[in-house]
């Protein structure tokens, strides 16, 4: 019997991928760097090799299949089952969904990363009582899913609801999509780790020198842990926390929706991050003594968001 689906989300840094039922249960998951070349034969193998890895793990067979649903960073053409242009995996004009048939002899549907994960959440996560939500992802870029009268919004040919890209200050830090102050410049993981690496250059007696020493490496959860007894990782954090905000307020004055939704890993962080975002937002919004107020939720599925919302472009 034909009741699974291969749900699958390929980022800047790795690739998820799981096999759901229709209720959203996933049965069988891998993840898997994503690889430095991204090519027509690089992806065929990933595809492979994900679909041979789970049907395995899961005790099934390619005749279980439905059918697989991929998640891509970038922006993506559902209608014609290519990214359209994606900066952090070096993707333009790609055949995804082409590709992954051929390699797997199964139906596909592609469509954005953070709009499967945004679908993911409404239909099985934190969004499932709204009818009017928005979906944040913070990872190695920023992504962002809509739900408007419980339809997603795409625009036209799939390529809207990129919120990373809106503008937060103008001239501001470069994007890997070649604008500077792009929202993704200040919220993202890769540009947290980035400030904070700019700002201890000019202060050597941050406890962050010594974390660098410890592990050779900085990351998003290492920068937020020090923030709770080092200075300058404390203004750091402080001042994402503001940036990352009040591009939530101009999400919130736009759509008003019911709720904004934090997920990607640095949701990780739970109420040291998502309460004090809530408390600005919710003070800083249009006509906010008289109009409703957006709830701003951490997202429940994780980092399984993405693969389960893929999987979801089968199920109606």
């Amino acid at each position: 019997m034909k009741n699974y689906i291969i749900g699958i989300d390929i980022g800047g840094s790795y690739i998820k991928s799981g096999i759901v039922k229709y209720d959203g249960e996933i049965v069988a998951s891998m993840k898997i760097p994503t690889p430095m070349s991204v090519g027509v034969g690089s992806m065929e193998n990933v595809f492979k090799t994900i679909a041979a890895r789970l049907t395995e793990q899961a005790g099934i067979t390619k005749e279980n299949i439905i059918g697989v649903g991929v998640g891509s960073a970038g922006a993506v053409d559902s209608s014609l089952g290519e990214v359209c242009f994606a900066a952090n995996l070096t993707m333009e004009r790609f055949p995804l969904a082409s590709v992954a048939e051929e390699a797997l002899g199964l139906p596909v549907k592609v469509a954005n990363d953070a709009n499967c994960a945004c679908l993911g959440e409404w239909k099985f996560g934190s969004g499932k009582n709204f009818s009017d939500m928005i979906l944040v992802t913070l990872g190695t870029g920023v992504g962002g899913g809509i739900i408007v009268d419980n339809k997603l919004l795409t625009g036209n040919r799939g390529a809207g609801g990129e919120i990373g890209h809106m503008l937060l200050c103008k001239g501001g830090r470069q994007c890997s999509c070649g604008r500077k102050g792009c929202f993704e410049a200040y919220v993202s993981g890769g540009a947290l780790v980035s400030q904070t690496i700019e700002a201890m250059q000019k202060d050597r007696k941050t406890k962050l020198w010594k974390i660098m020493d410890e592990s050779k490496m900085i990351t998003p959860k290492l920068i937020f842990d020090m923030s709770r007894e080092d200075k300058l990782a404390k203004k750091i954090v402080g001042d994402y926390i503001v940036n990352l905000a009040e591009g939530l307020v101009d999400l919130g004055n736009i759509f008003r929706p019911q709720a904004i939704i934090i997920g990607g890993g640095l949701s990780a962080q739970g109420d040291y991050l998502i309460a004090p975002v809530r408390e600005y937002v919710n003070g800083h919004l249009f006509a906010k003594d008289t109009t409703p107020q957006v709830e701003i939720l951490q997202a429940k599925l994780c980092n399984n968001a993405g693969g389960i919302g893929a999987a979801s472009l089968f199920v109606n």
